[in-house]
């Protein structure tokens, strides 16, 4: 019915496969876990609860946000869930641990410092035994245009509630974008984007803080250099950012999300992170009719390559091009798989792009499904890359791909996850 959303995504947890379903109707919010037989993909009818809200009305009720999280052995998965409300009142979120079968190992009921209104959750990680670490990025009562309004804030959660919060800062600079990364040691990788001023990301921060007491035992910044900010810009472009910045003005990276830390085997990662832009227009046509249309970039990939001693190495982007309007940005966005010294980016892409690597010449994914391919980036331990079609758009079978939905099962092993208006399918890649 209107109103009504329903998201489904598939998680493996220690070699098994899930199928989760997020579904929020007028009345409640839950979200359910059912187990997918490995052999043929099928689902088992049994649904596991992971929670479920009855949602009251009110104008100024919100529906409440969850974050999910995997320990490094993937012995434990964690969850952390806004509860419904008034946005005036106190955020309150309760926080699931699991074991890898899906049974509740613990659960605690938090009650947040700030407001629901101000609050969000922003990202949370698990460690092995159970600890529960979860990020928040509050923002002041006073909301000035002119000035950073927000802070990012680490709690640590055990069973009895909250154990600890402390205020992450850099120094001389803010954060602007931050996730967080539980090591096998228990330790806190945290890598980002800084921000001289607090607008634009105008480098690469990352630190190791120490798991019990949260010291930062290995910190590097890095700014972006030119050749990296002027990439994928044509020479106009290009000579309007130099010279903003000869005139001291920023000229940092603007809309860029940070999505992910991906460990790397030698105690070294790799930050990644996405061009994210969403806006709105209005039309009126001639008999003074409006339309209103929200449209969804979801573009360029960076990526970030960090050395075992926790130094910033080298940093890429890679070009990319999607725009929809009124979906969510849904089939947008990338999927990450990591194998040996390759990490593999996989999104829908137009087929002209395989193989192109002058970022002036990348062309617009389209959801016409005619012109759309999955395309796979393929980026070695030098930051070089290529790109080449996975799936042609003549071999989809009229469906779409979320590659948002897909799962990687083993070192060289992912599901993918598609849709149709009347079905959805997964399928089995093996990585060569």
């Amino acid at each position: 019915s209107r109103g009504d959303y329903l998201e489904q995504d598939v998680l493996e947890l220690n070699n098994l496969l899930y199928a989760m379903e997020y579904n929020r109707t007028r009345e409640n919010i839950s979200l359910k876990a059912q187990y997918i037989n490995q052999d043929d993909l099928s689902i088992t009818n049994e649904k596991i609860d992971i929670y479920n809200f009855k949602l009251s009305k009110g104008r100024n009720k919100s529906y409440g946000e969850y974050r999910m999280a995997l320990s490094n052995s993937e012995q434990r998965v964690a969850y952390i869930v806004e509860h419904p409300g008034d946005d005036d009142s106190k955020s309150v979120a309760t926080v699931k641990v699991f074991d890898d079968e899906f049974e509740l190992k613990w659960k605690s009921k938090i009650t947040l410092s700030s407001s629901k209104e101000n609050t969000r959750l922003y990202s949370v990680d698990v460690s092995d035994q159970g600890m529960v670490h979860v990020l928040t990025k509050v923002y002041s009562e006073k909301r000035e245009r002119d000035e950073r309004n927000y802070e990012f804030y680490l709690l640590t959660v055990n069973e009895s509630g909250i154990v600890s919060e402390e205020k992450l800062e850099l120094k001389s600079n803010y954060i602007h974008d931050i996730e967080l990364r539980v090591t096998e040691n228990g330790d806190i990788m945290c890598g980002g984007f800084y921000s001289r001023e607090g607008w634009t990301a105008d480098g690469i921060f990352f630190m190791t803080l120490d798991g019990q007491s949260l010291d930062i035992k290995e910190y590097s910044i890095k700014e972006f250099e030119m050749d990296f900010l002027t990439s994928g810009l044509n020479e106009r472009q290009a000579a309007k950012k130099e010279r903003k910045k000869d005139k001291g003005k920023e000229v940092g990276l603007t809309n860029v999300v940070f999505r992910e830390i991906i460990q790397r085997e030698d105690g070294g990662a790799i930050l990644v992170g996405e061009y994210v832009r969403v806006f709105t227009t209005t039309t009126t046509d001639a008999n003074g009719n409006t339309s209103t249309t929200t449209h969804y970039y979801y573009d360029d990939i960076y990526v970030i390559n960090i050395d075992p001693e926790g130094q910033i190495e080298w940093a890429k982007k890679i070009p990319k091009i999607q725009h929809s309007s009124n979906d969510g940005g849904f089939y947008s966005g990338f999927f990450s798989v990591v194998k040996d010294d390759k990490i593999h980016f996989l999104f829908n892409d137009h087929p002209d792009n395989a193989g192109e690597m002058d970022p002036q010449e990348i062309t617009s994914y389209s959801r016409n499904l005619k012109y759309s391919s999955l395309m796979v980036v393929s980026v070695n331990s030098d930051g070089d890359y290529t790109r080449e079609i996975l799936v042609p758009a003549d071999k989809k079978e009229g469906v779409r791909l979320r590659p948002k939905s897909c799962e990687q099962i083993s070192k060289d092993e992912f599901i993918l996850f598609a849709m149709s208006k009347k079905y959805n399918k997964f399928a089995r890649v093996k990585v060569k």
